[in-house]
């Protein structure tokens, strides 16, 4: 048995940058009007390049003076860009608290200056090797290990044969991946940061057998895309916050046109059974 050996990987293919949530740049004004996405900002209007004079805003509202528009003065394109990624950051605080909440902060300046580039860190990373062992999303990891046990119970001179990883394949087909779709992802900054993982893949680094037990060590390899698609803000949940408003303009309005990116994610996990 040669290693490192892939035991799984999903469909959904690494580097995919064909898909709608990484198109940028490729929408105008009637687009976000037919999407019925026109308020986008409570700090500036991005269509105008207007920053809103926020006492003034205030006081039409306090005054009744029904749907006026907010007042404001003109500013430059960037500086209405900067000003609704530091929005964006703010926003971001409802659904990031605890440990793993500056995620969240550090993916948006990466939108904001990062180019495109892919984008990986040790927080995220920490994260996905917890839920690659959590309780309830471990299901690949224990398929993997029973899968083993059998293998190497049936007689002393069993090895890990090639017929073997196919057969584990196709049962890890019916296990679920490790994702950030937990209950309290919707709050610790993991879901909105990443949430569903686009692509995955798993490889047996080392293997060693023992008398009486074995061990192993697994690589775990992650990819999501952050960007949003229109299938994301056509979600009446999502298109209700602010902040995924202001994340969809700025990535696909033309004259702003800040680019999605891949989000790589790498976990090593020691896996053991007894023979």
């Amino acid at each position: 048995m040669s290693l490192p050996r892939e035991i799984f990987s999903t469909l959904h293919r690494f580097e995919d940058y064909h898909i709608d949530d990484m198109k940028y740049g490729d929408l105008n004004d009637r687009d976000f009007q037919h999407l019925g996405l026109q308020d986008i900002s409570a700090r500036v209007d991005p269509f105008r390049c207007l920053q809103f004079d926020m006492e003034a805003t205030f006081n039409i509202h306090a005054l009744s003076f029904g749907h006026q528009q907010p007042q404001g003065r003109l500013i430059s394109r960037q500086h209405c860009a900067d000003i609704m990624f530091d929005e964006m950051k703010e926003l971001s605080a409802q659904f990031a608290k605890g440990l793993y909440s500056p995620i969240i902060g550090e993916l948006i300046d990466h939108f904001h200056y990062g180019n495109g580039l892919p984008w990986s860190g040790g927080l995220l990373n920490c994260a996905y090797e917890e839920v690659i062992r959590g309780v309830g999303t471990n299901d690949m990891l224990m398929k993997i290990r029973d899968e083993v046990n059998k293998q190497l119970h049936t007689k002393r001179d069993a090895h890990l044969d090639d017929f073997f990883f196919v057969k584990l394949n196709s049962e890890m087909k019916n296990s679920k991946l490790p994702k950030f779709n937990r209950y309290i992802d919707r709050v610790n900054g993991l879901g909105v940061s990443v949430h569903d993982i686009y692509a995955q893949q798993i490889k047996l680094v080392r293997f060693q057998r023992y008398a009486m037990s074995w061990e192993g060590l697994l690589s775990f390899k992650g990819q999501d895309h952050f960007g949003l698609g229109r299938e994301d803000i056509a979600n009446e949940f999502y298109k209700n916050f602010r902040f995924f408003r202001i994340w969809f303009f700025l990535q696909r309005h033309r004259d702003y046109a800040y680019k999605p990116f891949m989000t790589n994610l790498t976990a090593h996990v020691h896996i053991q059974g007894s023979v």
